[in-house]
């Protein structure tokens, strides 16, 4: 059972990491929030999915208090899951589904785990790693945070690996070079309207894609025929395969799937992200010379259009940094987290049996 979400962040590498306990005869089920993105990509990837009524803690006295009596009702939901379902091994990716159910399976003495995803773990998993017989971190920095961590890196989808620069830049009609600039899957408000302003007046001689988000799309506009603003790109890959430059925020798994494509990329981490982890996640990053920084008060429509265009015009430059970034990417990780999961689930069912 893989339990959490929220966010593409948590639910993605969930995902990669099912697909490869599918591959191997394994049974996967779902665990996930009332409003978490994985009620969308769980089932549309094919597997079934239990929702749990959750809200986070923050807020007055009030919220906080129906926060407490729906985790409690969640850990009762799951202690009927997993009685039903018996699982060989549990696993959280974090986001407020993962506690009640790593919780309610360490009570139940069945094997937990835990994938944190960024430098700096959240609320959530530093609280249920007090549970789990192991957590798997994408970050060297992490362990320092966690106890009984393994170093597995962040599970990536094949496809990043795969698609070519040329075939991407002619399946999406675009005309070369392409400048990609992203601001994660809930977007980012600040990098939105920077960059409309920067590229959105007149015709560039570079393609822009920009990737808004659905919160931000319907306030944008631009009168660049090569500026194109989409909401919402489910294949990225082939957008970060046609470009020559990425701008975009530093959550882990955008900075993954990066690497796996290998595309010079300029960071602007959210500066309000809990314990400042795309700022970490960021410089584990630029110090191997595999990304270049601009902190968020930094940007404007001037400084990312200089930036662009002056990553733009040194090859050598932005060969160096995709030739970089291409070392962080982590193939396996899905899979040494998956066989894990089986090694355990298997001794289980022994024990069981």
């Amino acid at each position: 059972m893989i339990a959490g979400g929220g966010t593409g962040g948590h639910a993605i590498p969930a995902l990669c990491v099912a697909d490869e306990l599918r591959a191997r005869g394994a049974i996967v089920e779902f665990v996930g929030s009332t409003g978490g993105i994985e009620r969308d990509l769980v089932p549309k990837a094919g597997y079934n999915l239990r929702i749990l009524p959750l809200a986070g803690l923050s807020g007055g006295p009030i919220a906080r208090t129906r926060a407490s009596l729906l985790f409690l009702k969640a850990l009762r939901r799951c202690y009927s899951i997993l009685k039903d379902l018996r699982p060989g091994a549990v696993l959280g990716v974090g986001g407020y589904a993962s506690a009640p159910a790593v919780l309610a399976a360490s009570t139940l003495n069945i094997p937990t785990f835990l994938h944190e995803q960024n430098s700096v773990p959240g609320r959530v998993n530093r609280f249920a790693s007090r549970f789990t017989n192991e957590v798997f971190v994408t970050f060297p920095e992490a362990r320092r945070h966690l106890r009984d961590t393994s170093l597995v890196g962040m599970p990536t989808r094949k496809e990043f690996f795969a698609v070519s620069k040329e075939k991407a830049v002619k399946r999406l009609g675009l005309e070369p070079p392409v400048v990609l600039i992203f601001g994660g899957s809930g977007g980012a408000l600040k990098l939105n309207l920077a960059a409309v302003e920067a590229f959105g007046g007149s015709e560039t001689p570079y393609t822009i894609v920009q990737i808004s988000g659905r919160r931000d799309f319907a306030r944008l506009s631009t009168n660049n025929p090569r500026h194109r603003i989409v909401e919402y790109e489910e294949e990225i890959w082939h957008t970060l395969a046609a470009s020559e430059v990425v701008l975009m925020r530093a959550g882990a798994g955008s900075l993954f799937d990066v690497a796996a494509t290998g595309r010079a990329v300029i960071l602007i981490p959210y500066p309000h992200a809990t314990g400042d982890h795309q700022l970490h996640n960021a410089r584990y990053f630029t110090q191997r010379g595999a990304a270049e920084l601009m902190l968020d008060d930094e940007v404007t429509a001037n400084s990312l259009r200089a930036r662009v265009e002056d990553l733009l015009k040194d090859n050598a430059r932005r060969k160096r940094l995709a030739s970089n970034v291409q070392t962080m990417a982590t193939p396996e990780a899905a899979r040494e987290v998956a066989e894990r999961l089986l090694t355990e689930a298997t001794y289980t069912k022994v024990r069981r049996s």
